[in-house]
């Protein structure tokens, strides 16, 4: 009798320590944790969610002469409860099937976008920061390639609900010279 009366007493301890200690952690948020959900900022881009069809004309490398002419989709959704813009990017480049694809997102500790790219010519990840202006975005991010270490920096301008203009750009000289290497128009479909 003793021994079932002290038990009922330590699960009656127990059941009132954990109710005290739910009602101490009631509301509060542990100190250091960032702000949770989806950045204000991310509002700037859901201009984009849809599909998007555009022409582009680019060079194969910074001597060519020949710019070769292609027409391809984007399609932006939002996901991650808004946190970020998925896209995927469809085309037919030099006769075969070009798909890429990637995220933007604000980051909030660093005050910048960010931008990843992925396709399966390169099969890698490429990660770009930029800014955001009233009308359009400018992104940069150093890739290897071909050995080599270069910029690249893409910008959209001229941007409206339904259209926006687009150029790739690339330096090999740290950012002292710039070839731009891609242009393309951007329009939304209804």
């Amino acid at each position: 009798m003793r021994k079932s009366r002290t038990a009922m007493i330590l699960v009656g301890l127990l059941v009132l320590s954990v109710q005290a200690f739910a009602e101490d952690t009631k509301g509060t948020q542990p100190q250091g944790m960032p702000q949770m959900g989806p950045p204000a900022e991310m509002k700037q881009v859901e201009y984009l969610i849809g599909t998007w069809d555009y022409s582009m004309k680019m060079k194969m490398t910074p001597t060519d002469t020949f710019w070769m002419e292609s027409k391809g989709t984007d399609k932006y959704e939002s996901v991650y409860g808004g946190a970020a813009l998925q896209f995927t990017n469809s085309q037919d480049m030099m006769g075969m099937p070009f798909i890429a694809g990637g995220l933007i997102c604000y980051d909030r500790e660093m005050k910048k976008w960010q931008m990843t790219w992925t396709d399966n010519m390169s099969a890698k990840i490429s990660l770009y920061t930029g800014t955001r202006t009233a009308d359009g975005s400018v992104f940069e991010g150093s890739e290897l390639v071909n050995g080599v270490v270069s910029i690249y920096r893409m910008t959209s301008s001229k941007q409206t609900p339904t259209s926006f203009d687009w150029k790739g750009e690339m330096s090999t000289d740290g950012g002292k010279t710039w070839m731009t290497w891609g242009m393309a128009k951007y329009s939304k479909r209804k």
